[in-house]
């Protein structure tokens, strides 16, 4: 009893964090990109939950940005909370995350695999560095016809968006028989921190 009442009086943190939509035309693609216009710190010692939904019920009146995202992480877990998001679109990642670069991959570029992989190599890749701190979550995607996969380069990891389908593909490992071929013949797979080998 006493070290469950220890664990509702401990003091943890709620990060909020407000968006605003715009644009991004980068060459040969387009899509909808955030800039983070507003952080905001808050400690309690409240219920981490019950705090959680007082505080978003709150943040929704405010209007600051295009949407917030409200992060409560406490000794024991963590809740994130997303708000505002109109005309979804296509969902680039699943949280808000920063975008490093963007890359580009025709479709003459690419090979098939017997097992139904894309293989291609990695100066296939046209990389665009993002100058600016943009922010990819929900959003529409456009490219030129020419390309065939766009790579999105974020601070956690790398995702790869089909322009033809409205389908989304984590970067995985591959399997020993791919790795065997990329040794041969300098083709691109991904190693097992979901990068380009």
């Amino acid at each position: 009893m006493a070290k469950s009442q220890k664990s509702k009086e401990q003091k943890f943190k709620a990060i909020v964090q407000w968006f605003k939509k715009e644009t991004i035309d980068l060459e040969e693609i387009s899509f909808d990109g955030y800039k983070l216009i507003n952080v905001e710190e808050i400690e309690s010692k409240e219920d981490p939950l019950n705090f959680l939904y007082n505080l978003a019920e709150e943040k929704r009146k405010e209007k600051k940005g295009d949407f917030f995202v409200i992060n409560v992480e406490s000794l024991e877990t963590k809740y994130v909370f997303a708000d505002g998001v109109k005309d979804r679109g296509r969902l680039l990642y699943n949280i808000p995350i920063k975008l490093k670069r963007v890359g580009l991959i025709k479709k003459n570029q690419l090979k098939m695999s017997p097992e139904g992989y894309f293989i291609f190599k990695n100066d296939d890749i046209k990389w665009i560095d993002i100058s600016n701190e943009i922010y990819i979550y929900y959003g529409t995607l456009k490219a030129n016809d020419d390309i065939e996969l766009v790579v999105l380069d974020t601070e956690k990891d790398k995702r790869i968006i089909k322009t033809q389908h409205l389908s989304m593909m984590k970067l995985s490992s591959p399997t020993p028989e791919q790795q065997n071929q990329s040794d041969h013949n300098n083709e691109n797979e991904l190693d097992e921190d979901n990068n380009p080998s």
